[in-house]
């Protein structure tokens, strides 16, 4: 009789339509029907139910929660490299998302509970290796020149630097973003989060520096990625109404161009940063005066369409489709490379700036709009 009045409570446990331990109210047998042998063995078999759902209803923290057991969580979530946000004991709009993620890893049910299920697998769960941070206020090392002595190469990276990718989040993301952005490869707000938009940014970028775009940031994409809040005085941008004049201070893939087109042109040496510096302007001020145009290191477009005419490689690349890419890829329209061709995503940039701001072509070279 034991044995089959514990196998009947056994049943209607597992046969729970909501998967979850019921309450001693509901499995309670009727005390007054159990010989004395059978009352002993079901009491405490109750108790345990009973205290095992109660156990199991405490464990599960959901948004909005706070507290050291939300601590703890986090805390967890960041060993295992899913959670990159502050410690705050608050379940949180970014703690909903790391449980989210942790739990597509880990094959659960997806929906930003930590149920008793999601914290027992991340009590196992391998703890994500530490790394290294990088600093992202120290300036690059390489440096374009005009002399003939070997550049300076970029500080050497150790192999466990920080690799940023699809997916990661917090503030080295919302840095890379803004780098990327002074680069001008980067359009949208810095969120933190690397989504997307900002692995498409990277593969431009990587593209644009001859690294392999793979869409993850190392050491070598970090290298080449303009800093935040580096130069003297001297190098500080130029406020200026006409953005047509590239300067000393101005910072991104125009100007990278314009270095890689004075670099075949002899004036100048090193690889192209996108950084308008002293180098930079030294040889647009030669450049200017061995071509007879008034020399002042301040590259205009007269200027840069005499150098585009010499050193163009494809009879198709023409200057004022190249101004038209500059000013569209300035308001986030096109992000193909500054070629001058007349290319499919061109028109197809344009025709967006058109609909947007309802201007036509002309509008658009004369960069009215």
């Amino acid at each position: 009789m034991e044995n089959l009045a514990y196998l009947h409570l056994a049943f209607a446990y597992e046969d729970s339509a909501s998967h979850e331990l019921v309450c001693l109210s509901s499995v309670a047998p009727d005390w007054k029907r159990l010989s004395s042998k059978a009352w002993k063995y079901m009491l405490p078999l109750a108790l345990t139910l009973s205290i095992l759902s109660a156990v199991s209803s405490v464990l599960a923290l959901e948004k909005g929660d706070q507290g050291p057991s939300v601590r703890n969580l986090q805390m967890k979530l960041k060993q295992a490299g899913f959670y990159q946000a502050p410690i705050t004991q608050v379940y949180d709009a970014s703690t909903e998302t790391a449980v989210r993620r942790f739990q597509q890893a880990a094959g659960l049910p997806v929906n930003g509970v930590a149920k008793s299920t999601t914290l027992q697998k991340l009590e196992t769960w391998p703890k994500k290796p530490q790394s290294r941070t990088i600093s992202t206020t120290k300036p690059p090392t390489t440096q374009v020149t005009t002399t003939t002595r070997t550049n300076t190469s970029p500080t050497k990276q150790s192999s466990d630097t920080q690799i940023l990718s699809k997916g990661d989040e917090g503030e080295k993301v919302r840095v890379l973003q803004e780098r990327l952005r002074i680069a001008g490869f980067y359009y949208g707000n810095a969120t933190g989060i690397f989504g997307p938009i900002t692995e498409e940014a990277v593969k431009r970028f990587q593209t644009a520096y001859k690294l392999t775009p793979d869409g993850v940031v190392g050491p070598a994409t970090l290298a080449k990625l303009p800093p935040l809040g580096v130069g003297g005085a001297q190098e500080t941008p130029k406020k200026t109404s006409n953005r047509d004049q590239l300067r000393l201070g101005n910072r991104g893939e125009a100007v990278r161009v314009l270095q890689e087109q004075l670099i075949k042109a002899g004036y100048l040496e090193g690889e192209p940063n996108g950084y308008y510096g002293s180098y930079t302007a030294d040889a647009v001020s030669r450049f200017q005066k061995d071509h007879d145009l008034d020399v002042n290191g301040v590259a205009g477009p007269t200027t840069r369409s005499k150098l585009h005419r010499l050193v163009r490689t494809s009879p198709k690349s023409d200057f004022n489709t190249l101004e038209i890419q500059r000013r569209l890829q300035e308001r986030g329209f096109y992000k193909g490379p500054l070629n001058g061709v007349m290319s499919k995503d061109t028109t197809k940039a344009i025709k967006q700036a058109q609909e947007f701001y309802g201007v036509n072509l002309k509008d658009i070279r004369s960069g009215s709009f």
